[in-house]
């Protein structure tokens, strides 16, 4: 698999080690946008992925550094048109989980370990159809630009299965060695991950957007090590569960020491 441009796609690992008292698990990684203003009839494209997240839930603050970077190592040819930053979709998924999860907690990335169920990029069905249009792709195959290469966007069920599948036990040392006092799943894929590896006897089926139910905090334990377990939704997720995030997230107090 392989990015536009050619850079092949990796794997996005926490940069966590050690003990950490928050573990946060997502679906799968975003990746590194840039805005591509494609030469004459190809147009300009908002933002497409060129390199993988630098860790999972990146926050985009740095953005502009990591772009410029990525297009030093390109060298696009000009004829190829050219990259730029492409602003909040960088790290939009980053920001919120630091500030609708790790601020209501008392907590900070620091002390979290934030991982996700899958660890490569998955290509949105929107961007892959722009990169289909006619235009696009005979520009591409005259100019020589390598097209992306990526698997499919996953369903909810696809990313369940080849968690627990192919992830299992990355995942199980993950919390093995993050050893956390409270564990955030975020979306309803990275729920039912959770409750495989943890077999919850109370675990829900899936998130409710009722508020007098959503983020209700369980007991689970995964390969021996105990947690609080919230059940929360994924920053991308409908309206309705925004909305009973957002009371969850305003009746918060901090669940740690020294905040």
């Amino acid at each position: 698999m392989n990015y536009l441009f050619g850079k092949a796609v990796g794997r996005c690992r926490p940069r966590a080690t050690g003990p950490r008292e928050l573990f946060v698990l997502g679906a799968y990684p975003s990746a590194l946008h840039v805005r591509w203003h494609a030469p004459g009839e190809m147009g300009a494209v908002q933002a497409v992925a060129v390199d993988d997240e630098p860790e999972p839930f990146w926050t985009g603050d740095d953005e502009a550094a990591r772009v410029a970077q990525w297009i030093r190592e390109a060298s696009l040819p000009v004829e190829w048109g050219r990259a730029a930053p492409c602003g909040a979709l960088n790290g939009s998924s980053g920001a919120w989980v630091d500030d609708q999860v790790l601020r209501p907690l008392g907590t900070d990335r620091a002390r979290a370990w934030i991982t996700d169920c899958l660890d490569t990029y998955f290509e949105s069905t929107g961007a892959a159809r722009r990169l289909a249009e006619p235009a696009m792709v005979a520009g591409m195959l005259r100019l020589g630009i390598v097209p992306p290469r990526h698997h499919p966007h996953p369903s909810e069920n696809e990313i369940v299965r080849a968690a627990l599948a192919d992830h299992r036990d990355r995942l199980i040392d993950e919390i093995r060695e993050a050893s956390p006092r409270v564990l955030v799943s975020l979306g309803n894929a990275a729920l039912r991950v959770v409750a495989a590896l943890s077999a919850c006897a109370d675990a829900p089926r899936k998130l409710s957007p009722d508020p007098a139910l959503y983020g209700k905090p369980l007991k689970a334990s995964v390969a021996g090590t105990t947690f609080e377990w919230i059940p929360l939704a994924h920053p991308a997720a409908p309206a309705p569960y925004q909305r009973a995030h957002a009371a969850w997230s305003s009746a918060q107090t901090s669940r740690f020491d020294g905040r």
